[in-house]
């Protein structure tokens, strides 16, 4: 066959080993660019897809923890908050909490609309999941479940938040994975314009410098690997000053880029971590202060009365199965409210905080004692054989108050009215020991105070009669024509012209039962409702005076008994100032009787209210004069008209020479002094004749007059001579 025919010769020149080996630098340097960029680039992606990966459960997994207190408590606000702070945070879409049962209960987007809702069957049962929503979307999931149990000093370990392992509620959060792929593709093309730069490069300086470019690659190659790998501490060290030293050294700035994310994601960590410990320590200490305010008494450190209740119902249980017996001993102070009254809260306050540590010393080891609110304490005696040895428990608490307690330049002397239940002789429950206790209380307090009783099954029967009459007296208070007043009249002794009324409370219920003021006076004082009870007595007084005037009668005085809880109410001369106002009587036809105990209980301050009573004009008598203090000082500073000697001393003083000679000094005293004296109790002619020569001004008893209802005393007053001034009149004196 002939040769084709060429214009010009071709010649073939075998390839040099320059040839060969720029032809290999540069096939092994496109090869290895590609390599390097291909990993570069997977690694880049798979970096970027873990960094946030790894941001969006470090996120979800803050929330979970911040989110603890506030899922437990509901709380909207906190919760709402706690989405807000998440805005600056470019890769959220969307976040969301969820209660406990899968409700949601605040949700906030960020990028994006809301996706759709989570199926329960699709939470996770405990920590953190993630799943793609497709698109640029990764969905994280996570459970909020209470810490761990935490030592506790009481019984070994308590919970922190839920009371069992069930979730608080649920976390939802979405990352946009966009400007994870933009920082890739933009990563791409820098890797891409690196490659083109360092393939141009190659290619012309590959025969000069091969072995130099070989080195570099396997250097870029092997630091790349290390930072597949997760080593970010790497180094790459390139001699040359071509476009491969930039590679290098961009390719170090990446890896020290991503060192320093990983540090700072190291120190978001770190960060979270410090507040959630310290969010735990809060709650612990807030947890234990709460536990310690439900228990204790802030006053006194005392156990409280809840958690003495449960400390009796364990001692109870243990009773049940070791047959120890139980005492409950119920203490009252007595006489406290004075305290207090005269000397402030402070110092009654300070005086609570001593008894408390005088008793904690008068126990055995063992026992407990709690206050109970105000000035009631009880104390839980455990393993007591009989009734003697409570006795002497309930012995030395009364002795430890022997000595008087010396607070604010004041001597006061402590005393108690204790009330003893024993289970199981009077209950094996505790709310039944506590009621029993409390009722043996008050009778050792009615006893006389300063005392102790044991628990008896009539004094079931009397509180029940005691409560009762406090509830009827509530109903009278409102029931017109069931507290009414009788009038006895107090009449001169020369002449029996009666000068005053003292008006006389009778009770008298709807179904024809008379009550005694013995029975129902006592208990309403000290329920307080002695004080509406005087206001209506005192209001009828003045009433009864109007009419009176209104019927154009002569108006003697009215004498009305005063309380001491009424007395030393804050507003009483208000009140009286107020009924006089209301039925326009004229003041000194008004006569208030104050015991002596009434007066002493504070003087100064009894002093200054009979000051300003005086000034309203009405009269003032001591009642029961002898019987009290009988402190000559007070009576020479009171400013009062008159002074009723108890009839104790008057029945008495026919046959009794002492009796007789106290109602003539009494008499005397009273007459120095420019007071009037009235004797009470008058039943005899022969008490007339004593009476009459030991110089008395005026009498009262059923010799004269028996109380008598209003119309029965208008009568008395309409009348031309009253039995009185048939008895004691200028004719009927002879044989007195």
């Amino acid at each position: 066959m002939a040769k084709p025919y060429l214009p010009f010769p071709l010649a073939v020149r075998p390839m040099g080993i320059a040839a060969k080996l720029s032809l290999l630098a540069v096939s092994t340097i496109l090869l290895t660019a590609v390599a390097i960029g291909v990993a570069v680039i997977r690694t880049q992606s798979k970096l970027a897809f873990d960094a946030l990966k790894g941001h969006g459960e470090a996120v979800v997994s803050m929330l979970a923890q911040s989110g603890e207190f506030p899922l437990y408590s509901a709380n909207r606000p906190a919760l709402t908050q706690m989405l807000g702070g998440l805005a600056d945070n470019k890769d959220i879409a969307y976040a969301a909490f969820y209660g406990a049962d899968h409700t949601l209960l605040v949700e906030r987007s960020f990028r994006s609309s809301a996706p759709a809702r989570v199926k329960p069957a699709d939470w996770p049962a405990s920590g953190v999941s993630h799943r793609s929503l497709g698109g640029d979307q990764l969905e994280f999931l996570a459970v909020v479940k209470p810490p761990a149990r935490v030592p506790d000093e009481d019984d070994g370990e308590a919970f922190v938040g839920a009371p069992d392992d069930a979730p608080l509620g649920y976390v939802q959060l979405t990352l946009s994975s966009a400007r994870a792929k933009g920082e890739a593709l933009s990563f791409i093309n820098e890797t891409a314009r690196f490659a083109i730069v360092v393939t141009a490069l190659a290619i012309v300086l590959t025969t000069l410098f091969t072995r130099r470019l070989v080195q570099p690659l396997r250097d870029l190659s092997r630091a790349a690997r290390e930072v597949a790998e997760g080593r970010l501490g790497q180094t790459v060290q390139i001699s040359s000053t071509d476009e491969l030293a930039d590679l290098g050294r961009a390719f170090q700035h990446m890896v020290d880029s991503l060192g320093a994310s990983r540090a700072r994601l190291l120190e978001y960590q770190n960060l979270l971590e410090d507040r959630v410990q310290s969010r735990t320590r809060e709650l612990e200490q807030a947890t234990a202060q709460a536990l310690d305010l439900a228990q204790r008494d802030t006053l006194t450190g005392l156990p409280n009365r809840a958690h003495f209740t449960a400390m009796l119902e364990q001692a109870l249980v243990a009773h049940a199965s070791s047959g120890e017996r139980i005492a409950v001993l119920f203490l009252d102070l007595d006489l406290f409210k004075r305290i207090n009254d005269t000397l402030g809260h402070q110092t009654g306050d300070t005086l609570l905080q001593h008894i408390a540590e005088a008793l904690r010393g008068a126990l055995r080891d063992g026992d407990l004692v709690a206050r109970f609110g105000g000035d009631e304490f009880v104390i839980l005696a455990r393993d007591v054989r009989n009734t003697e040895q409570v006795s002497g428990i309930a012995r030395r608490i009364l002795n430890a108050f022997l000595t008087p307690v010396e607070l604010a330049g004041h001597s006061f002397k402590v005393g108690f009215s204790i009330g003893i239940s024993i289970c199981p002789d009077h209950g094996n429950d505790a709310a039944n020991l506590l009621k029993n206790a409390d009722l043996a209380m008050y009778a050792s307090k009615e006893a006389g105070r300063g005392g102790y009783r044991f628990y008896t099954p009539d004094l079931n029967q009397r509180a029940m009669d005691r409560l009762n009459i406090e509830n009827g007296l509530r109903r009278a208070l409102d029931n017109e024509g069931e507290l009414i007043l009788e009038y006895q009249p107090q009449v001169e002794l020369n002449g029996g012209r009666m000068v005053s009324a003292e008006a006389l409370l009778r009770w008298k219920t709807p179904e024809g039962t008379v009550i005694s003021p013995g029975r129902f006076i006592p208990i309403a004082e000290e329920t307080g409702l002695i004080v509406p009870i005087g206001e209506k007595v005192l209001r009828n007084a003045c009433a009864t005076l109007a009419r009176w005037r209104a019927a154009g009668l002569p108006l003697p005085r009215i004498a009305v008994n005063i309380a001491a809880p009424q007395f030393e109410s804050r507003n009483f001369g208000d009140t009286v100032a107020r009924a006089l106002a209301d039925y326009n009587v004229p003041p000194d036809r008004l006569e208030l009787e104050l015991t002596e105990s009434v007066i002493v209980r504070d003087a100064e301050s009894a002093l200054r209210e009979m000051a300003r009573l005086k000034e309203l004009g009405v009269s003032i008598a001591l009642d029961d004069f002898g019987t009290g203090y009988s402190s000559l000082s007070y009576l020479s500073r009171m400013p009062i008209d008159l002074v009723k000697i108890d009839r104790a001393f008057v029945m008495r003083s026919t046959d009794d020479d002492n009796a007789r000679t106290i109602v003539r000094s009494i008499v005397a005293l009273s007459h120095a002094l420019r007071h009037k004296v009235v004797a009470e109790g008058v039943e005899t002619r022969a008490q007339l004749t004593q009476l009459r020569r030991a110089g008395c001004d005026y009498v009262q008893g059923f010799l004269l007059a028996r109380p008598m209802s209003e119309a029965a005393l208008t009568a008395w007053l309409s009348s031309e001579v009253t039995p009185a001034e048939a008895l004691l009149g200028d004719k009927a004196n002879e044989w007195i």
